[in-house]
């Protein structure tokens, strides 16, 4: 077998990677749905939505579902985010067709009772109790609200209590209704298993599925300014980003060696100027955040409120050396070198592969062979991570910090640049 794509008549598609001498195989649904399609009273129902995944589906209540799964020594989990939801399993290469007839019901037949819909609120107010108490998590969503305030992407995607008590069973059925289309549904597959099964099981469950208009999402604009939480902490946690390309840009191959430059790691230019040469952090690294219409080259650092102020300055000055003169080609070939292992790493990982194959499909609606993305990431040059740089340097930059106030002057020394 080789790398295949299938489009059932409905227009599913299913991707198929197969990896030979393996045993088991990664497989799963991905939506093209998540927290930019909802409105603000109903904040948190994909999120939600997916909570209520595992209450029974199909012939199976809550128990025998997660016995069954187990019983086929399966490991299914569920995931959502800004634009997609995933529902997906790791499993023996015999059992793929059995997990995927699992997923599908989880989708098509799920057991939505009041009473359970009532109790995974609670659940949910409590991981969002969880996520507020961790600050390097916190200050992420700080930042979000910031960035894209008045947005749904500005809006958390654990939801709130409030916009949550809006939410019925009836409500996500009509969610599910919206946003159940074949044009936003991909399965795929890597690892070992039975193409014309997995084929077959596929058309059984979602061939049937219905063409109607999808419901678009707001274009992303994002903002300039910046948010802060005060609290008694030991350390301030910082996020500072700047505009970077969308997933969709060609551009993203050159950011994505800026951000490893940039932070990426122990040889770095912040962490070997931030930290080993004046010591004034544990940790600081960089991130390239992307949606299908935007991007956002972000730092993540902590340290002593004392030190907030002069980690700001620095991080933009690297910057600002940055678009002024690039990378150096020392660095350039280093990066190429962490980012070439970093992806062979991850194609050796059924679920990364099956996950960026759905990548490839949502993005630009075909499948690349990883020595294609390869060759694009081997021919960034010096120039290309510069312009980079220089179009972030543009704005709007965004800025976020929890922990004592006296860090919070990180963010006017952030600004006032």
């Amino acid at each position: 077998m080789e790398l295949e794509l299938v489009r059932l008549p409905n227009g599913v598609r299913i991707a198929l990677d197969p990896m030979p001498g393996l045993g088991t195989a990664a497989l799963g649904v991905w939506q093209r749905v998540g927290a930019r399609w909802e409105p603000e009273e109903l904040n948190g129902i994909a999120h939600l939505f997916e909570h209520m995944a595992f209450k029974g589906a199909g012939t199976r209540d809550a128990r025998k579902f997660a016995e069954d799964t187990e019983n086929a020594g399966c490991v299914m989990n569920a995931a959502t985010g800004y634009e997609r939801t995933a529902y997906y399993a790791r499993c023996l290469a015999e059992q793929a067709p059995f997990a995927l007839d699992l997923i599908s019901d989880i989708l098509f037949e799920p057991h939505w009772l009041p009473e359970d819909l009532e109790k995974e609120k609670g659940v949910v107010a409590q991981e969002r109790g969880e996520a507020f108490d961790a600050p390097d998590d916190r200050v992420f969503e700080l930042h979000q609200e910031a960035l894209y305030r008045g947005q749904a992407l500005g809006r958390p995607i654990l939801g709130t209590d409030e916009a949550l008590k809006n939410v019925s069973v009836e409500t996500l059925i009509n969610f599910r209704s919206a946003h159940m289309t074949p044009d936003r549904v991909i399965v795929s597959i890597a690892g070992a298993f039975d193409r014309d099964v997995i084929i077959e099981t596929a058309t059984r469950r979602f061939g049937g599925l219905a063409n109607k208009p999808a419901q678009q999402s707001a274009p992303a604009r994002a903002l300039a300014g910046s948010a802060s939480e005060t609290r008694k902490l030991e350390q301030t946690h910082l996020v500072f980003s700047w505009p970077g390309p969308s997933s969709s840009d060609e551009r993203i191959y050159a950011a994505r060696l800026l951000s490893e430059i940039f932070g990426g790691g122990m040889s770095s230019r912040l962490f070997q100027e931030v930290r080993e040469t004046r010591g004034l952090v544990y940790a600081i690294d960089s991130a390239l955040d992307t949606l299908e219409d935007d991007g956002r080259i972000s730092v993540y650092a902590g340290c002593s409120a004392d030190n907030a102020r002069e980690v700001a300055e620095i991080v933009r000055d690297q910057l600002e050396l940055m678009a002024a003169k690039g990378p150096t080609e020392a660095e350039l070939t280093r990066a190429k070198a962490v980012s070439r292992a970093s992806m062979l790493m991850g194609v050796e990982a059924p679920s990364a592969r099956a996950e960026a194959r759905v990548s490839q499909l949502f993005l630009r609606d075909k499948l690349s062979d990883f020595s294609e993305i390869r060759a694009r990431m081997d021919a960034v040059t010096c120039e290309q991570i510069q312009a980079v740089a220089a179009k972030a340097l543009e704005g709007p930059a965004c800025a976020a910090a929890i922990g004592p106030k006296a860090g919070h002057g990180a963010l006017a020394a952030f600004e006032a640049k």
